[in-house]
């Protein structure tokens, strides 16, 4: 098996396409829009959902087979056709043009897989097993899901205000650091799961006033 590198793709603006029709297609188109990309559905048919956000304009979608050229300026491309065999030749245009590719089920025609995410808000925890068992992978998931609830979210979402006093009041970046896990070390989590949001922002900016 391959070994995998690690990364958080920003696809906002980016055509992205799917060749779609088979298993994981509405859930494929789904988190791409998710993530702000241009999608391009190339598939005979769609499934109710996906036909209400192509006509509501929210997709693109070309209603028939795969045909070489469709990845075309494309930053991204996801193969789940009914028929696995078009996986090579979806494959092979997407190699030769240099596109990151996943074929669903498929890992000799992937330069990419999907971890199992988890996300409250802006924080995102992704889990892989290498494309050994993606059974395992979300499993592991839903562990960490019953831990990681929505507070962290919230909390996340009050550290990233604090990010540009935090940058301004301390360039040095080994000095920044050391704050940054004095904030996320701090009470305010604690204080968020209590329900006390104002507290918890109290708690923070008491960190800073002691640095």
């Amino acid at each position: 098996m391959s070994v995998y590198y690690p990364v958080l793709l920003k696809l906002e603006g980016k055509r992205c396409v799917v060749v779609g029709g088979g298993f994981g297609t509405t859930e494929r188109v789904r988190s791409l829009l998710d993530a702000g990309a241009e999608v391009t559905l190339i598939s005979p048919t769609a499934a109710p959902e996906i036909e209400q956000l192509a006509k509501g304009g929210r997709i693109h979608w070309h209603a028939r087979e795969y045909r070489t050229g469709d990845l075309e300026e494309a930053f991204l491309a996801i193969a789940c056709p009914p028929d696995r065999l078009r996986n090579a030749e979806i494959w092979a245009e997407a190699e030769a043009r240099g596109i990151p590719v996943n074929a669903v089920d498929d890992p000799p025609h992937c330069s990419f897989i999907f971890p199992a995410i988890h996300r409250q808000g802006d924080l995102v925890i992704a889990v892989s097993s290498g494309g050994k068992s993606p059974a395992l992978a979300s499993r592991i998931r839903d562990r960490i899901a019953r831990d990681v609830g929505p507070t962290y979210g919230q909390f996340l979402e009050m550290l990233g205000r604090l990010r540009p006093e935090v940058t301004e009041r301390f360039p040095d970046f080994d000095r920044r650091r050391e704050i940054w896990y004095s904030l996320v070390d701090s009470r305010a989590i604690v204080l968020l799961e209590a329900g006390e949001p104002e507290a918890a922002l109290a708690e923070l900016r008491a960190v800073l006033a002691k640095t």
